[in-house]
């Protein structure tokens, strides 16, 4: 894989100590992009301003020093393990340690990066070439078992390369162009913040998905991938999380935040540019019980989850029961893996639009809300679903004779 490594050693400048000769065997490799960092505070900063990084060489040990005149006094050492704790990385963590990692550390670091993080003893010898080999062939082995991570990469380099292009463009043509989005969208009602940042994601987008290394990519990785098949489980795992997001605490009101209100819930109905507007007076919300989905299907076909082993035998009736999640009836909206519960993701959300739309009075929905919220594109078709429900206009009607004679 391309991408940098970042180097993490308090003795990584030292000239004569040995991680500073591994350092330079990696850096005379012309293969390799390698950047070294003494300062455990600034691994924290590189790894959140550097997305797209290779590998993580990481010493566990760094010393630290009291800010007096006496600069031999010594405290014990800093550990980045509160930072890998509170830090989400999707490359390989190669912990490189003199000293010994207590069980409990590792253990808990395993569990936040399973199959990612590595833990080696640092050697006493001058060796150098030997554990550049031993480092470096770990970083390829683990690359080699784990393919699929490649397109993420090109991915992240994708948007890290867009988002200069366009902050570049922005940028001349008026350099003020935050300040004129925020203060247009706040003159017209809508939340500002959320205004800013959603014309900028959508300019990546555009850019990214003319991107031809990214196409081809993905186009040669589902090519060739001969991975096996997700469980049940895992692939409703991944629609949950493409259908839902988990929310902050302190996130602000957006459509698609989902509530709960006694045995029902919903889902927040109001535009996006009507809902700061509205928000101290009354938001309008899709409501549905948890219930309800396994009501339609047994009325539908006297079908229950207790039967379904019996009933995979009547194709019809099970290509009928599969076409539902296809929303062909324009009467409902069927909503997969909903959040219903915490790692549960076999339930579905039924939502019937003839009795789903109700007005909630800001003391009526303030602290419901739930953590997640539906996603869009997701939410912009419920929307547009639910109104060409309600905007549906009949048609005269006409006599059997006339419509035999068409037939004919």
């Amino acid at each position: 894989m391309d991408g940098i490594i970042l180097f993490a050693d308090d003795q990584v400048f030292e000239t004569e100590s040995n991680e500073y000769k591994l350092f330079c065997k990696f850096n005379s490799d012309s293969n390799i992009s390698i950047l070294p960092i003494d300062n455990i505070e600034v691994v924290e900063k590189t790894i959140l301003s550097v997305s797209t990084f290779r590998a993580l060489i990481l010493d566990w040990n760094f010393k630290r020093q009291l800010d007096n005149e006496d600069d031999d006094i010594v405290i014990s050492d800093y550990t980045p393990f509160d930072i890998l704790k509170k830090i989400q990385i999707y490359s390989i963590i190669y912990v490189y340690s003199q000293n010994a990692i207590p069980d409990t550390a590792k253990t808990e670091l395993e569990e936040l990066f399973p199959g990612k993080i590595f833990f080696e003893q640092k050697s006493n010898t001058q060796d150098t070439d030997s554990e550049y080999d031993k480092i470096l062939g770990k970083i390829k082995q683990f690359e080699e078992n784990n393919k699929h991570m490649q397109i993420p990469f090109i991915w992240s380099q994708t948007i890290n390369t867009s988002v200069q292009k366009i902050f570049v463009e922005l940028e001349s043509a008026d350099p003020n162009w935050i300040k004129e989005i925020y203060n247009t969208a706040k003159n017209d009602g809508a939340e500002p913040n959320m205004e800013v940042i959603n014309i900028f994601h959508n300019l990546i987008n555009e850019l990214v998905i003319q991107n031809d290394k990214l196409l081809n990519s993905l186009s040669q990785y589902v090519e060739h991938n001969n991975t096996t098949q997700n469980n049940e489980n895992s692939l409703a795992k991944l629609y949950n999380r493409i259908y839902y997001t988990k929310l902050l605490p302190n996130a602000p009101l957006t459509t698609g935040d989902i509530f709960k209100f006694g045995d029902e819930y919903g889902i927040l109905f109001t535009p996006e540019c009507d809902v700061n507007a509205k928000r101290n007076f009354a938001l309008d919300f899709l409501l549905f019980k948890k219930e309800q989905f396994d009501s339609f299907l047994q009325n539908k076909k006297q079908y229950s989850k207790d039967q379904f082993q019996t009933m995979i035998a009547k194709e019809k009736q099970k290509r009928d029961l599969l076409g539902q999640f296809n929303n062909g009836n324009i009467a409902y909206h069927i909503l997969p893996s909903f959040p219903f519960n915490n790692n549960e993701y076999n339930l579905s959300a039924y939502i019937d639009f003839e009795n789903t739309f109700c007005v909630k009075l800001k003391d009526e929905y303030e602290g419901k809300r739930i953590e997640y919220k539906l996603n869009s594109p997701y939410i912009y078709q419920l929307r547009q679903r639910y109104l060409a429900y309600m905007g549906r206009v009949g048609v005269l009607a006409i006599p059997e004779s006339l419509k035999l004679f068409n037939l004919k």
